[in-house]
């Protein structure tokens, strides 16, 4: 099996002026320190990007906005991304989702298979039209809140932010229901980290901002945003 390691060392022993599809938090560490390949998600800020090597970045990035009745969908993260996935679209043509600014990117690809089949969102119907990229507002559509908790054991982490039992986290778990920086962790006692991403089904995509203070019994003060 061809790894993402193989994969770009083969391009770069080939000098291959080609463009991937967007790539995971992980998958771009990899890449970071390479003066061969420039970065680009289709905005500044933008989380998920496509990888350029031995070229300047190209008009391949799709963004549409979705046109919908407000009285009967209210637009998520999680529904956008699902219907997306129902229709056959793979993570990897997929880019940021601004569920607040009812916004998301797409590999320019398959945008012509976006607009025949991404018609309903939750059985509402919807309309897209393509969208100025210049203005998108850069700040992420997060949510903070925190709670406290005595380790950063991912079960307990899990168990606290979704407002469930330890068990019913480590059944997630178990499930490979979770994942970390966009990896299936299967490990309830991996240890969660500032800036960590972590992905919950059903439950949405959870940021770790800080991890650093106490309370005054001792517990660590954990401090997260949800991804609206």
């Amino acid at each position: 099996m061809i790894t993402f390691k193989d994969r770009i060392n083969n391009i770069l022993e080939n000098n291959k002026s080609v463009s991937l599809r967007f790539l995971s938090l992980e998958e771009q560490t990899h890449l970071t320190r390479l003066k061969e390949v420039v970065l680009y998600g289709g905005y500044p800020d933008a989380e998920k990007k496509r990888a350029y090597f031995f070229q300047d970045i190209q008009r391949n990035i799709i963004c549409f906005r979705i046109i919908y009745n407000k009285k009967y969908l209210t637009l998520s993260h999680q529904n956008i991304l699902g219907t997306l996935l129902s229709n056959s679209i793979t993570h990897d043509s997929i880019g940021d989702i601004l569920p607040r600014q009812g916004l998301f990117f797409v590999t320019k690809e398959i945008s012509k298979e976006i607009i025949q089949s991404f018609t309903k969102i939750n059985n509402v119907a919807i309309e897209l039209e393509l969208y100025n990229k210049e203005q998108i507002e850069t700040e992420k559509e997060l949510e903070e809140s925190s709670t406290t908790l005595d380790s950063l054991r991912l079960d307990l982490v899990i168990s606290k932010i979704c407002n469930i039992s330890r068990s019913k986290a480590n059944e997630m778990i178990e499930k490979e229901l979770i994942k970390i920086n966009h990896r299936i962790i299967t490990k309830s006692t991996t240890l969660v980290k500032e800036l960590d991403t972590i992905s919950i089904r059903r439950f949405g995509r959870y940021m770790i901002n800080n991890t650093q203070n106490r309370s005054k019994k001792g517990k660590i003060i954990l401090k997260y945003a949800k991804y609206v």
